[in-house]
């Protein structure tokens, strides 16, 4: 817990600004990036199941979609059972 308001403490506060001890979204987003990248060395042309939490999803609609991640960080969440995303080589 950092201690603070809830309600205080948005997604766009730390899009570049780490959260104390932890990461901003933008460096999370980089990790799933990197993730991303290493896929085809290891699992080319395979369907792989990803579980992660909502810097995941948005590394993915980010890097593979080109979706911004300032769009992302202010869109509404709207659940469904699961993603699919295709990784083109």
């Amino acid at each position: 817990m950092t201690g603070g308001c809830v309600s205080a403490i948005t997604a766009r506060d730390h899009l570049d600004h780490p959260y104390p001890g932890g990461e901003s979204w933008r460096q999370a987003v980089a990790r799933a990036g990197r993730f991303l990248a290493d896929l085809p060395l290891r699992w080319d042309g395979r369907r792989v199941a990803v579980i992660g939490h909502v810097a995941t999803r948005w590394g993915l609609d980010h890097v593979i979609g080109g979706v911004p991640l300032e769009e992302l960080i202010s869109a509404e969440f709207r659940w469904q059972p699961g993603w699919e995303y295709r990784l083109d080589a």
